[in-house]
């Protein structure tokens, strides 16, 4: 620590941290010193690696050490730009939400509350909730369509309330739409012929090719491409097959093969295309739902694209090819 405090190129929000650093092991005047030479104004970036930094995230960080300094005016003024901030609409990463979160706790201390005091009414069916913990959850059984809740506070405090569920539509997400990033998606045979996906043979081998560009003005990191698959088709883990790998076009930084999805990690810099291919087989007879394709890169959601998907068929060989859901 004392070794970093003379080097004379150590950025604002390190020292920052530095001083925090003191503070902790009972220096107070070395932190006070460091931090008289500071400011709190931070420009607004976004970094997509690394340390995963924005502006936002580091204003939390001199929040926490103003917290530790006992400096509540300052802190007053973060605090409340940090709140309004995470109250908008905007789009955050991880690393900018657990830090400004990190915090506001840590400004706000140990308040008493208390506790939970509510009537939950889930489609006439009462339940009465007093709890001493500030968070509860409630798993609600609902009906295959209409549901009604109602959620009566009768505690003094303010409650915040989320509804979450989980699941896979029946008919699937269909909506396209795409920003910086633009996506083509079409299925070949094993001799790169195009096919059609819609009806296939039981036991057709073929490759789904998808070509991601980016149409922005800046080198991205960190993009994922989240491909899924109809039960009836089977993945081929290319990783593990010497023979299958020959098909294949650009190869991903990671990709992470499961029974019903692949994921694939990589970059691409201002203008540049890349190609990836999956090698799938219809296997199980029947009508499935083909899953939307989405790209994005994972720590800034300006840049996204998706590609809707549809329902398909894998018939017994030899049957007869009707194209359906194009």
């Amino acid at each position: 620590m004392n070794r970093m405090k003379e080097m004379g190129n150590i950025s604002n929000i390190a020292l920052w941290r530095l001083a925090g650093a003191y503070a902790l092991i009972g220096k107070e005047k070395i932190a006070n010193d460091i931090i008289a030479k500071l400011n709190t104004d931070i420009k607004p970036y976004q970094e997509m690696r690394y340390s995963y930094g924005s502006g936002l995230r580091d204003q939390a960080m001199i929040l926490e050490i103003l917290t530790i300094q006992g400096d509540k005016i300052t802190g007053k003024r973060l605090f409340d730009a940090i709140a309004k901030q995470l109250s908008s609409n905007s789009w955050y990463n991880t690393q900018t939400t657990a830090y400004s979160l990190l915090g506001l706790s840590k400004f706000i201390g140990n308040i008493s509350q208390d506790g939970l005091n509510y009537e939950l009414v889930n489609n006439g069916a009462k339940t009465e909730v007093l709890s001493e913990m500030p968070i509860h959850k409630d798993d609600l059984a609902l009906n295959k369509e209409n549901n009604q809740l109602k959620i009566t506070n009768n505690g003094s405090d303010v409650i915040f309330i989320k509804v979450k569920n989980t699941g896979v539509p029946l008919k699937g997400n269909i909506t396209e739409d795409e920003n910086n990033l633009s996506m083509s998606i079409k299925y070949i045979n094993m001799k790169g012929e195009k096919i059609s996906p819609y009806v296939l043979e039981q036991g057709t081998d073929f490759m789904a090719e998808v070509v991601i560009k980016n149409t922005s003005y800046f080198n991205l990191h960190q993009l994922a491409l989240s491909q899924m698959f109809p039960s009836g088709w089977e993945i081929r883990n290319t990783r593990m097959d010497n023979v299958s790998s020959s098909y294949l076009k650009d190869h991903p930084d990671y990709q992470d093969f499961r029974d019903d999805r692949v994921y694939s990690y990589f970059n691409l810099s201002k203008g540049q295309t890349k190609t990836f291919r999956i090698i799938l087989n219809a296997s199980y007879m029947g009508e499935f739902f083909l899953p939307i394709t989405y790209c994005e890169a994972m720590y800034d959601n300006e840049y996204f694209s998706r590609k809707a998907g549809g329902v398909v068929k894998v018939i017994r060989s030899g049957g007869e090819l009707t194209t359906v859901g194009e």
